[in-house]
């Protein structure tokens, strides 16, 4: 068979479409795990930041019911209502310990919370601080208003 003939040219186009199947799956297996990390990291970010925002809106609603004159009870679970989406739940700190207070008097609410990364990715990186693999990072915020 001659290099020009028609019969020539199929088989070579051939074997260049079949090679180049295998060079897609090769780039393929090359890039999949930097993909993976990638989108891992983007989840694992975006939990976090969804329970930084709970956290923070938890102890605003828990300060403005303690300036209110509600009990310490109330007021955590107010705050506790707030978060009831996140697991495990939130602990809740009144200052001062009493929930009473006389009118201008500062009052703070401070709410933590133990997140625990979903993706391997927040492990890693939990690995590489120096921590376990079972490390849960805290988020915590703190709210303070004035006694009316």
């Amino acid at each position: 068979m001659k290099p020009n003939s028609p019969m020539g040219m199929g088989a070579r186009k051939r074997r260049l479409r079949l090679s180049s199947r295998g060079q897609s799956a090769v780039e393929f297996a090359l890039i999949l795990p930097i993909f993976l990390v990638i989108v891992f990291a983007i989840v694992d970010f975006s939990m976090a930041l969804n329970a930084k925002l709970t956290v923070t809106n938890a102890a605003r609603e828990g300060a403005r019911v303690l300036v209110l004159g509600a009990s310490c009870s109330d007021v955590t679970t107010h705050a506790q209502d707030v978060a009831s989406h996140l697991h495990p739940s939130i602990s809740v700190t009144i200052d001062p310990p009493s929930c009473t207070g006389n009118p201008g008097d500062q009052m703070a609410v401070t709410v933590s919370y133990q997140y625990s990364t979903i993706t391997p990715v927040g492990r890693f990186i939990s690995l590489l601080g120096g921590g376990s693999i079972n490390d849960a990072w805290t988020i915590s915020d703190t709210s303070t208003m004035r006694h009316e």
